[in-house]
């Protein structure tokens, strides 16, 4: 009976603390909208970066495995990797601006 008493007292605890914690949260729809839209082009950044990676490695490959011969080919595969890098290296700056922003603007419950 005691066990019983107990398991009901912690259930109406939990009840009342849920009530507690869903009035005293201040859920403001423009914050959360706003953050929502932050996000959004943070992913797509990091998916422009993703992108850069994946070409860059293809670069290095065709560097590797065209012959020596084609001088030509080379020289712009060499030239094309110097882009890529510099291209990555500003879309990781763009991603750390904006992840920076998001915490600036206080986006609540945000994983990085």
């Amino acid at each position: 009976m005691k066990i019983l008493g107990i398991v009901t007292l912690f259930i109406i605890s939990i009840d009342l603390f849920s009530q507690d914690y869903q009035t005293s949260v201040i859920l403001d729809p423009s914050i959360s909208k706003r953050c929502q839209a932050l996000i959004e082009k943070r992913n797509d950044k990091v998916r422009h970066k993703q992108k850069l990676q994946a070409l860059l490695k293809r670069n290095k490959r065709l560097q590797k495995h065209t012959p020596e011969r084609k001088k030509s080919i080379l020289a712009k595969l060499k030239r094309n990797g110097r882009e890529l890098q510099h291209e990555l290296h500003l879309a990781l700056y763009r991603i750390d601006n904006m992840e920076e922003n998001i915490v600036r603007q206080g986006c609540p419950g945000l994983k990085l």
